[in-house]
């Protein structure tokens, strides 16, 4: 039986994890928010108030193959899936059970997995991102420089976030900027992302301007900050949240591709940090620090 479980850990553990997934789709009601972006799946377009339309389009795709629950949250969890597999790819462990305790672990990847949100597209193409990330510094091919500007298009079409990544890739990577293939995928990303702008453009930035000046208006108060906190604890934990970040720190990068990974996984901790002194910052919106971290 040991040895059964020790041959086939890996399709046993996705099974599993995919089955029950399934199950939680199909008796557990819809979250408020799911509902909101099941509604976007009514009408598909570039763009929408206040989010790109990755969600809605993977909503509607569901829709289409079942009924109830299921049909809005089957894609996602498959993304959800896809996720984990890919990050094992990145990890390349030399024990799976003991990574797949520590996904386990991960209260993010668990307690949204099967939601129909827009932080499940976002860790399904952070893992993806990062892959094609590893492939392309390791050969600037042209294939590679096209996956990567794919990849990077694909960050933004699913939530604004996925602009943090990109920068703070090239944060732990300057050199990049003296490569021309960075500038090729740069141009590429852009042309493809170039649909959500224009659609921008004729609703007057609506999405921008939200974000960047509409919401969180309300005045600081410190609780914002010891909210934000505590959240990242339980986000990457809760129990093994500390190590995790206290390992993220102490860490030392043997390459360029660990230090893109550090520098997005703190990153995004310092910069939701500074964040929650304008205003209230949901726990979630760090959610893509996960795969790095």
């Amino acid at each position: 039986m040991n040895h059964f479980i020790r041959a086939y850990a890996r399709p046993l553990f996705y099974a599993t994890w995919f089955l029950l997934g399934i199950l939680q789709a199909l008796f557990t009601e819809l979250q408020d928010d799911e509902a909101y972006y099941w509604v976007y799946a009514h009408y598909l377009n570039w763009g929408y108030f206040d989010h790109p339309p990755m969600i809605a389009l993977l909503i509607k795709g569901g829709t289409l193959l079942f009924g109830g629950e299921l049909g809005v949250r089957f894609l996602p969890l498959v993304l959800n899936t896809l996720t984990l597999y890919i990050t094992e790819r990145l990890v390349a462990p030399k024990n799976l059970p003991l990574f797949y305790a520590v996904v386990l672990s991960a209260a993010v990847l668990q307690l949204i997995g099967y939601w129909a949100v827009p932080d499940i597209p976002l860790l399904f193409f952070t893992a993806l991102y990062f892959w094609c990330y590893q492939r392309w510094i390791k050969d600037f091919s042209i294939g590679n420089t096209l996956l990567f500007a794919l990849a990077c298009a694909l960050l933004m079409y699913t939530k604004y976030h996925g602009a943090l990544i990109i920068i703070f890739t090239l944060l732990s990577n300057s050199k990049l900027l003296l490569r021309w293939q960075l500038w090729a995928a740069g141009v590429v990303a852009l042309l493809l992302f170039a649909p959500h702008l224009y659609w921008q453009y004729e609703h007057n930035l609506i999405s921008f301007r939200y974000h960047l000046f509409e919401s969180n208006v309300n005045p600081y108060k410190f609780s914002y900050t010891t909210e934000y906190l505590s959240g990242q604890l339980l986000i990457a934990g809760p129990l093994a949240g500390i190590i995790f970040w206290v390992a993220a720190f102490k860490y030392k990068a043997q390459n360029d591709f660990e230090k893109a990974l550090k520098f997005t996984a703190i990153g995004f901790l310092v910069f939701f940090f500074l964040s929650s002194f304008k205003g209230r910052v949901e726990a979630n919106w760090t959610a893509p620090a996960i795969i790095p971290l």
